[in-house]
């Protein structure tokens, strides 16, 4: 009887212990999904990220300020701040998995849920919704770091650029990166695909 009694607390402390990381896991999301649940999105440089403790939670939060330098969907002034769970303040640390963090004088395109109670907002799908913005030798290239043959599984190809269906579909692997004005020429299709 002790032998299964120390079984079930055992599997029951490593439930307890394996649910915090569960509660961060997010499913990929498609491109479609990233763009329809975005209540904005647009292309800016980030100026500034501080972090504070939050009143209204107790936490660290970080927020980040950026140059808006064109809107792609909803209404955005000149700059833009969001608010975030984690980051440093006075030598304490908390750093949450999967919240993604700027990095100054870079230049991103975001896709932005609403902002909550609390005045939290972070791009849609945590990681998901922040794509670089990469200089290359033709221009500028973007990536979240996924495929997009992935992320634009089950699109009509009526919604998907000819450039970009060309380049996808003569990639012999993955294509991780797209031309800037080619994904933006890509968000825009999408997005008047669910208005």
């Amino acid at each position: 009887m002790p032998r299964q009694l120390l079984f079930t607390c055992f599997c029951l402390i490593s439930l307890v212990i394996a649910l915090p990381a569960r509660a961060m896991s997010v499913l990929p999301l498609y491109l479609d999904e990233i763009v329809n649940d975005a209540a904005i999105a647009f292309q800016g440089k980030s100026l500034e990220n501080h972090s504070e403790l939050d009143p209204q939670t107790n936490s660290i939060v970080t927020y980040s300020t950026f140059e808006v330098q064109e809107v792609l969907k909803g209404e955005v002034g000149a700059t833009h701040t969001i608010k975030q769970i984690g980051g440093e303040l006075q030598g304490k640390k908390n750093q949450i998995t999967g919240v993604p963090t700027f990095t100054v004088g870079e230049s991103y395109i975001l896709f932005l849920y609403g902002v909550s109670a609390s005045g939290f907002s972070s791009p849609v799908g945590l990681g998901q919704g922040k794509f670089n913005i990469i200089p290359a030798s033709t221009g500028f290239q973007v990536s979240n770091g996924r495929d997009f043959k992935e992320m634009t599984l089950g699109t009509p190809t009526s919604l998907v650029p000819s450039t970009v269906l060309n380049k996808m579909q003569q990639a012999p692997g993955r294509v991780k990166q797209l031309d800037l004005d080619e994904f933006k020429q890509l968000v825009r299709q999408q997005k008047g695909a669910f208005k």
